[in-house]
């Protein structure tokens, strides 16, 4: 039976027997666009029981294999509506996902592990995400501290602190967001260290860091990141610029350094000074912008 035959028989509702074996097949082949089929039926204390659980269970297994397997491809709004159907349907959906999580497959893992962080208002699941956090493979680990930090509390920050040391640098850069995400001033003193950081990320990220929880001295580290010589170091400055706004008020300097990275020949750094510029928008930007903005033309 294709899912458009088992489609058709659920709609057509010819004998139970049937319904029940198209039920089977739409839960292993079934997508999206059938929970709207599927949907009165489960929900409906009418029908008949054992079709109602049928068409739950088979809902419940479109979202998740959907998730897991194309959560890239689904748009962030999808996702949660989807997640929330789930949640609603299968209250073990928590026990099954931290079964995904000991699978041998990696990307079913991180899917799995995005998941929980779509439904990370259950109460179990900051304690199941913290535990991945000693996992063996870098990828979870930067996942987890990536989604634990949108969990933590102002007081969580021992639940994260060892991995500013971790060998991987995305986890680094991953575990100074959770930080700053709990808004504790506290932190600064434990993030100063990390200002000279050699990765332009981690870099970047502290200063945002640092800035946002109201350490605002942080001019003399943009400049000498907007002037080194390494495109990577003069993006990421330009990125704190942005999204702190640093140079808005009189900091001539900042802006002066953030106007002359739009001669820079890389396509990163320009593109950031433009939104580094336009995010200040004093007349002095606009004026870079105009003057200097178009001097190199990228495709």
């Amino acid at each position: 039976m294709t899912r458009e035959e088992a489609l058709s028989e659920i709609k057509n509702f010819r004998s139970i027997e049937t319904v029940i074996f198209a039920m089977r097949i739409i839960a292993k082949i079934g997508t999206v666009a059938d929970i709207f089929t599927l949907m009165p039926i489960a929900t409906n204390n009418q029908s008949n029981a054992s079709i109602r659980k049928l068409a739950t269970d088979a809902i419940c297994s479109i979202i998740k294999e959907s998730l897991i397997t194309r959560f890239n491809e689904l748009t962030p709004d999808m996702r949660q509506k989807l997640a929330k159907i789930l949640q609603t349907l299968d209250p073990k959906i928590i026990n099954d996902l931290s079964k995904d999580l000991f699978s041998n497959d990696t990307e079913r893992r991180l899917s799995a592990l995005q998941m929980l962080g779509i439904l990370r208002r259950h109460p179990r699941v900051k304690d199941i995400v913290a535990k991945l956090l000693q996992d063996k493979d870098t990828k979870i680990r930067a996942t987890a501290i990536a989604l634990l930090g949108k969990m933590m509390g102002p007081n969580d920050q021992h639940m994260v602190l060892m991995l500013l040391g971790d060998d991987d640098k995305r986890v680094r850069a991953n575990t100074v967001e959770a930080l700053e995400s709990m808004g504790n001033p506290e932190m600064i003193p434990i993030l100063n260290p990390y200002r000279k950081d050699p990765n332009n990320r981690i870099r970047g990220n502290v200063l945002k860091a640092l800035y946002n929880l109201g350490q605002t001295d942080i001019e003399e580290d943009l400049l000498d990141m907007l002037t080194s010589t390494e495109p990577l170091q003069k993006a990421s400055a330009l990125w704190v610029v942005t999204q702190t706004k640093y140079g808005e008020g009189n900091n001539k300097r900042v802006v002066d350094a953030a106007g002359a990275c739009l001669l820079c020949d890389n396509k990163m750094v320009h593109r950031n000074a433009e939104a580094a510029l336009t995010a200040l928008g004093t007349p002095r930007c606009t004026g870079y912008i105009n003057y200097l903005g178009r001097i190199f033309i990228f495709p």
